[in-house]
């Protein structure tokens, strides 16, 4: 122990305590990666990353570990190490320190393991016998502190709650270069981050622990401190996994002899869980059925009509809808309750008929967009026990009362789930503050027990958009229908969590947007709902909001070729990319350069140009498309063209056809004819057309 005093005025005062290692620290070490501890407590001393040369720091002699928000000296503890030995050849090795408060009924162990690369971290074994410990925290015990200045760094985080927005927390990002940052006051959470220095290293903290699960700092003397933010141990009547923690180094991982953040996002990519392959294959959009300002806009007859065109459009392939405003009165009507079916567009009977027709002759799946957030004074089931201090439902409150399990249990007995539900909104900010209610507790007792509900019966949820929930969405999400996370983070979400489209969703996209990979995500109805259909009066008063002469909805009756636009610009190019890996993003001038499988796909997205390649075959040029997909070449063009094609390899040297699609079903041949590897193809504007081998 140290005592440490500073001179004011001539008199010395003593200013803090400190516990000082006098034991020389303890090494583990391999081929890659060397790591220093402290022998006496369990933080990291020093590390070395063996071939590139470089240092990084650890925590100082002035960390403490906090209990329950409170600092504990390091004397208060009992600990005893035990090491930790590898079985074979590149076997992990660590050390294991076993602590106990000499006070309190608690103890835990904190093991470090060096596992090739990296450094895991882990707290297990807690034994609380008077169930007292809720949190452990780390005050001034970062991980790593990188102290090389040139390195630049990229974190994901989420802004404060938005009181305008009922609390959603708004994802929002940062990058920069160390040396010329800006220092910060504390440490702050994230959700994702790393380090980096070109063609050198990269390194970042990752954790199994949900919500904001490292911190990192930009220090005064242009260091940059990762560690690990608050561990929350016990939620409500839960306790959480025991946490874990890796310190990474990582080197080029895409093959292209860089080291950069690229290689980061596609190390957390290929860690997270896959989802449902139908998000994947399914051409998916939502059908508005009626919007009680509005009033109808589409009977399930006519939701028939839309399902048909498309499946005729696109000559069969796979759809999944969720029809909007299916209950009550219409869209956001009878919330919380969902067990009525709207009898102004068919009822029961003319659903359990879209259903069936829609599977069994249009390859069509059918399901619902609901709202678990929202409840309404004077409604069924609105209840204020589970109600949160925003006026919205608590989802922990919800579950535990059992009462969520009630209602979508009603509802599925009127409007049939079968592998997909999509819910408007799903906030985990909707705090009850008396009864200590916070966001992991939303999250771990009320979304995650609804979501293991769901998929026990063989049902995944998607959600309106990232919608300021501030956690990682895949494995609890398979889909958001407003792709809007921050772009730097497209790649580390690439074919873990699906996405409608990218930017407004009152329009179709631009270039750029398409290009990124973006499905239909306006809502598609049969009649229109725009201020010629509904009147100036009805517009002004209820739509006011909205910027531009569109309408809110893609009108089957009015839009249709804007409908068939956006899938083959957008749905079929989306789906293409999603049959490969994001193995690169890379910022070019004006936009960004998207490389798949290592180079097997390239897109070229900039300055409003669009230049997707398949090795030498073009497959997205600005406004047309040359798709290779499932045995099939998608082909399209907004305003028409004569041009040569290379063919890809699987349609090389055999006999083509090729008919026009509409949503009557296929058409008239189109004009084209094939030399060697390329076929000359005139297509007429706006009119897709599929080609095939003439045999199988």
């Amino acid at each position: 122990m140290r005592t440490k005093c500073i001179m004011i005025g001539g008199s010395w005062l003593v200013a803090a305590t400190l516990w000082v290692s006098a034991a020389p620290p303890v090494e583990l070490s391999n081929d890659r990666v060397a790591v220093q501890l402290y022998p006496d407590r369990p933080a990291v001393k020093r590390c070395l990353h063996k071939a590139t040369g470089q240092e990084f720091a650890g925590a100082g002699e002035d960390g403490q570990l906090m209990i329950n928000g409170e600092p504990i000296p390091w004397h208060r503890f009992e600990i005893k190490t035990t090491p930790i030995a590898g079985a074979g050849p590149g076997a992990s090795q660590g050390l294991e320190y076993h602590m106990a408060l000499s006070d309190q009924a608690l103890s835990f162990d904190m093991t470090f393991e060096l596992r090739d690369a990296e450094l895991v971290f882990q707290v297990l074994n807690i034994r609380d016998p008077e169930r007292k410990l809720k949190t452990i925290g780390w005050q001034n015990l970062p991980l790593l502190v990188c102290t090389d200045s040139e390195y630049h760094y990229w974190w994901l985080t989420t802004a404060e709650p938005d009181a305008s927005s009922g609390g959603k927390m708004w994802m929002r990002d940062a990058r920069g270069q160390i040396k010329t940052s800006r220092a910060e006051a504390g440490t702050a959470g994230a959700i994702l981050g790393c380090l980096w220095r070109d063609d050198r290293l990269c390194a970042f903290a990752h954790s199994n622990y949900p919500l904001f699960p490292v911190t990192r700092q930009i220090t005064a003397e242009k260091q940059y401190a990762i560690g690990l933010n608050t561990y929350q141990y016990r939620v409500r009547h839960r306790t959480m996994p025991p946490l874990q923690a890796q310190v990474v180094f990582l080197s080029d991982q895409n093959g292209d002899g860089r080291t950069d953040l690229s290689d980061y996002r596609l190390w957390v990519n290929r860690r997270l869980p896959d989802t449902d392959p139908l998000y994947r294959t399914h051409i998916w959009y939502k059908i508005l059925n009626q919007e009680p300002t509005a009033g109808v806009r589409s009977t399930f007859k006519q939701a028939e009509e839309i399902i048909r065109a498309v499946h005729h459009v696109t000559d069969g392939l796979p759809q999944m809808i969720y029809l909007v405003g299916w209950q009550y009165e219409g869209h956001d009507t009878g919330y919380p309750a969902m067990d009525k079916v709207n009898t102004a567009i068919g009822g029961e009977a003319g659903l359990r008929a879209l259903i069936n027709v829609s599977k069994e002759d249009y390859n069509t799946l059918i399901s619902y967009h609901c709202n678990i957030d929202d409840t309404y004074p004077g409604r069924p089931a609105h209840d204020p026990t589970i109600v949160a201090d925003n006026g919205n439902i608590s989802h922990c409150l919800d579950v535990e009362s059992g009462k969520i399990f009630r209602r979508l249990e009603a509802m599925m007995r009127v409007a049939p789930v079968e592998r997909t539900i999509h819910f408007d909104n799903a906030r985990i900010t909707s705090r009850v503050a008396a009864q200590g209610i916070g966001i992991l507790e939303e999250l771990e007792c009320g979304l995650r027990p609804i979501d293991a509900y769901l998929k026990a019966r063989g049902i995944t949820m998607t959600t309106e958009g990232q919608n300021g929930i501030p956690i990682a969405l895949p494995g609890l999400f398979s889909a958001i229908w407003h792709y809007d996370p921050p772009l730097s983070s497209m790649q580390i979400w690439h074919r873990k969590l699906m996405g409608g489209g990218w930017g407004s969703h009152m329009g179709p996209q631009t270039r750029f947007e398409l290009g990124l990979g973006s499905s239909i995500h306006q809502d598609v109805s049969y009649l229109p709902v725009d201020r010629e259909a509904l009147g100036e009066e009805v517009w002004k008063k209820h739509f006011s909001w909205m910027n531009g002469p569109r309408g809110l909805t893609v009108s089957f009756t009015k839009d249709w070729d804007d409908l068939v636009e956006r899938i083959y610009l957008g749905t079929l190019l989306y789906q293409f990319y999603l049959e490969r890996e994001l193995t690169a993003v890379y910022e070019v001038p004006g936009g960004v350069r998207q490389v798949y499988n290592n180079g097997e796909v390239v897109a070229e997205n900039a300055n409003n140009h669009l230049h997707v390649t398949l090795g030498e075959v073009t497959v997205a040029d600005d406004d047309e498309r040359f798709i290779p997909r499932g045995g099939a070449i998608y082909a399209y063009s907004v305003a028409g063209s004569e041009r040569e094609w290379k063919l890809p390899a699987e349609f090389r040297g055999k006999s083509l056809k090729a008919y026009s699609l509409s949503k009557d079903g296929r058409g008239p041949s189109p004009t084209f004819k094939v030399e060697s590897d390329r076929i000359r193809l005139k297509l007429l504007p706006r009119t897709p057309v599929k080609i095939v081998p003439s045999k199988p």
